[in-house]
């Protein structure tokens, strides 16, 4: 199969491949998805037209677009492990990723336009391409899950390097309306040795390593990042509205603990007229940003550790180290900056080693990575009543 393979470093000048950030650009995505599972036989006609889904709505799931003079014509979603799961738990064992503390998402929602589809080559290879050039640079992931049509097992098996998941087959995989489904993941810190070992040996026609790895497209439009960070949110109050409460009744579905997750990464002024009602007091006070961060904690010698979320109050890391009392992190916040944190154990999880910790003290470095964080939010609610005005 890999020696049939043949790939063309000339991508077509009307493509563009980026980040999907308006409500247009979203709804277009959503119709092309929706248009495509019903085809399929994954989804059932919806009135809006629309496939919206709870994962959706979360600031750490992120959809990628290409567009073909202007029009949205492909897309993918990027659905980052956090409160809601992934769609993948339902159905697949996770359970050797959640136990190493990895950081994993899922790749979902994959679809191109029907106008697109016969020549699905030109489209299908540099949106994978774009996917993972934006994965591997920029959401801090230490592993991907992917559920595929059995048909399609064999090409991200054989091309792309996958490896089968736990009882990987499944006959119904209600995300998707019940189809069989077979579950697959891939090592982000390993997957560049795993093309240069199948493709590095290949001639440029044939060679999925220099495609994917060295290749450089002025087709793609990434975001500029000043401090290290794992995704990229764009709902604004507005959006989150339009789409989870007016076009479609998602939010009216969400369990409670769905509600409270949702409440706990959107910051509580600028939203909550759109969120779903939760009682006040069960609230969180701080919004909470899933990272994947190196960091150590100083004793003696310094502990390598990792953060996995933190807020402008605590930090949650996993450590091999039993932890109590009163520590000094030092934790890598950009490539050149390294904040210091002192913070108190105010938990532990022995099962999965990890810590909450409530921050005593901090540095400059440190409030200006939150700082950076919660920006995302404010531009978006600055940018919702510019519209409005």
């Amino acid at each position: 199969m890999r020696n049939q393979l043949k790939v063309t470093q000339i991508l077509d000048s009307r493509f563009t491949f980026k980040i999907a950030r308006s409500q247009a650009e979203l709804s277009d995505a959503y119709r092309i998805l929706h248009d495509s599972y019903v085809e399929l036989g994954y989804a059932v006609t919806q009135a809006s037209g629309m496939r919206i889904v709870k994962y959706f709505a979360l600031p750490s799931t992120t959809t990628l677009i290409a567009l073909f003079d202007g029009k949205v014509v492909g897309t993918i979603s990027i659905i980052r492990r956090g409160s809601f799961g992934l769609p993948a738990d339902s159905v697949f064992d996770v359970s050797e990723f959640v136990n190493r503390n990895e950081v994993i998402a899922e790749i979902s929602s994959l679809a191109i336009a029907s106008d697109f589809r016969q020549k699905r080559g030109a489209l299908f290879l540099p949106l994978l391409k774009y996917f993972w050039e934006y994965t591997e640079r920029f959401m801090t992931l230490d592993s991907i899950v992917i559920s595929v049509s059995p048909s399609m097992s064999d090409f991200y098996e054989g091309f792309l390097g996958f490896k089968r998941l736990p009882q990987a087959e499944t006959a119904q995989y209600s995300f998707v309306n019940g189809v069989p489904a077979v579950g697959l993941y891939l090592n982000i810190k390993t997957a560049k040795k795993v093309f240069s070992d199948l493709y590095n040996h290949k001639k440029a026609e044939k060679n999925l390593y220099r495609y994917f790895v060295e290749l450089k497209l002025a087709h793609f439009e990434f975001p500029n990042r000043e401090f290290y960070k794992s995704s990229d949110p764009v709902m604004s109050a507005a959006m989150l509205d339009f789409f989870f409460n007016t076009v479609s009744n998602v939010f009216s579905e969400l369990t409670l603990n769905e509600k409270l997750g949702l409440s706990a990464v959107y910051p509580e002024l600028n939203y909550r007229h759109v969120l779903p009602a939760i009682d006040l007091e069960r609230q969180r006070q701080n919004i909470r940003h899933s990272v994947n961060l190196k960091c150590f904690i100083c004793f003696e010698n310094k502990i390598e550790a990792k953060a996995l979320d933190i807020s402008e109050s605590g930090i949650c890391i996993t450590s091999d180290m039993k932890l109590s009392g009163i520590i000094l992190l030092q934790i890598r916040v950009a490539d050149e900056r390294t904040a210091e944190v002192r913070g108190h154990v105010q938990w532990e999880n022995a099962k999965y080693n990890t810590y909450g910790i409530r921050i005593l003290k901090t540095d400059a470095h440190w409030k200006d990575f939150v700082s950076y964080l919660l920006n995302d939010f404010i531009a978006l609610t600055n940018e919702s009543i510019k519209k409005v005005s």
